[in-house]
């Protein structure tokens, strides 16, 4: 059963970008090994939803304050979204973060015994930094051969997603 989205304003979120919002709104974006991170206070009803490309950028310092593409980064984007939360007055134990995309779909390393792809590196640079943050997913729908199409409903957190066919 399709959502009844009608009546919010929509925004479509393309790589590198990001949404912050305290007003109802759905975020819509599609996903292949991109992902999307979304951070939700139910307290205030404030939320950030993204769409990162790659894992980490070799150009910025640790705590991405140099990051001239914070929201095309998985880790700067992270950091970032922290950040907006916490200007907001919301502690961290107050975010719920959800998770989505990274499927493998581009190649990019080969080890002895396991392929690396771009997707495989999202998630994992996210599940890593949100550690290092003792922030943790309380829902997620990552990795696979399949996109993703998603709607981030701002004053509820919640996430309608539709799996693509990945057959043409």
């Amino acid at each position: 059963m399709k959502p009844d989205l009608s009546g919010l304003t929509s925004i479509y979120l393309q790589p590198g970008e990001a949404c912050f919002s305290s007003n109802p709104v759905v975020v819509n974006t599609v996903l292949g090994s991109c992902l999307s991170i979304t951070m939700f206070s139910e307290k205030i009803k404030y939320a950030g939803m993204s769409h990162c490309q790659l894992p980490y950028s070799k150009h910025c310092n640790l705590q991405c304050n140099d990051c001239k593409e914070p929201y095309k980064f998985v880790k700067c984007t992270i950091i970032q979204m922290i950040k907006k939360f916490e200007a907001m007055q919301i502690q961290r134990k107050d975010i719920e973060v959800k998770i989505f995309g990274g499927a493998d779909v581009l190649k990019t390393t080969i080890t002895e015994d396991r392929i690396s792809t771009v997707g495989r590196q999202n998630i994992d640079m996210a599940l890593e930094t949100l550690a290092n943050f003792n922030m943790t997913v309380t829902a997620s729908d990552i990795g696979g051969r399949f996109g993703r199409k998603m709607h981030f409903v701002t004053d509820t957190g919640e996430i309608f997603l539709n799996r693509l066919n990945n057959n043409g």
